[in-house]
């Protein structure tokens, strides 16, 4: 099982980088569901997306959080 890799964000936070990341919306969709959800295993099945597939988005997600920080 793995724990999830982002942070619980605020919804400041959330709405910071939504605006500022050009996130796609699967993206988007990602972004809270990690903020909620404890595994990308659950997240994956949320989003009906395989585990590799979900991790992908997640590189992609910190990738662009770390670029406007």
């Amino acid at each position: 099982m793995h724990k999830k890799e982002i942070p619980n964000f605020v919804k400041q936070e959330i709405d910071f980088f939504v605006d500022q990341c050009n996130f796609t919306p699967r993206e988007k969709q990602f972004l809270y569901l990690s903020n909620k959800e404890d595994t990308l295993e659950s997240i994956a099945e949320q989003m009906d997306y395989s585990v590799s597939t979900v991790n992908r988005i997640s590189k992609r997600v910190k990738e662009k959080i770390m670029k406007v920080l």
